[in-house]
């Protein structure tokens, strides 16, 4: 589902965001937000995804048109729960992070080259995947959400590229 301005603007006041907040946690500039609230320009699918993956992570979710109902934003529940502390290996070619999903725990494993490949590069040190991961937390929240009540195997969820890659469709 794309989102549309009223859902963008919507969603950031449910969160009581600014445009520089949105564009903070999404990444992007504070025009591109600006721009797509007053409908002058269409973001690119990356950014618009972007806004849309790191509201979703705060726990907004976006309803689409239905019948004779318009589209919508809401709070969901969050059952979701992590830290922010990422171990890397670059033995095993992991991150890990420790999560809950409605009480139950697991560890995220993500793929460092999905980390690579969704960056366009080939991090060298530790700091640089910590950060890398950082940088993109929005979007495996998004992906984890999404897939945690399908993907989680003796108690471990792999977060791939191809993950990745669909949620920016």
């Amino acid at each position: 589902m794309q989102i549309t301005a009223d859902q963008c603007r919507a969603a950031r006041s449910l969160l009581n965001w600014t445009q520089d907040e949105l564009a903070t946690n999404a990444r992007i500039s504070r025009a591109t937000v600006a721009d797509f609230e007053a409908s002058a320009r269409q973001p690119i699918k990356n950014n618009l995804i972007a806004m849309e993956d790191c509201m979703f992570a705060r726990g907004v979710e976006f309803l689409p048109e239905t019948g004779d109902a318009g589209v919508g934003v809401r709070f969901r529940e969050r059952k979701l729960e992590y830290t922010k502390n990422v171990r890397v290996s670059r033995f095993d070619r992991r991150a890990t992070m420790s999560m809950r999903y409605a009480g139950q725990p697991f560890t995220c494993l993500i793929s460092l080259d999905a980390v690579d490949d969704f960056h366009r590069t080939n991090f060298g040190t530790d700091e640089d995947f910590t950060a890398a991961i950082s940088e993109m937390l929005h979007h495996i929240l998004a992906v984890v959400e999404r897939q945690v009540k399908d993907g989680i195997r003796d108690g471990k969820l792999l977060i791939t590229y191809e993950m990745l890659d669909l949620a920016r469709r």
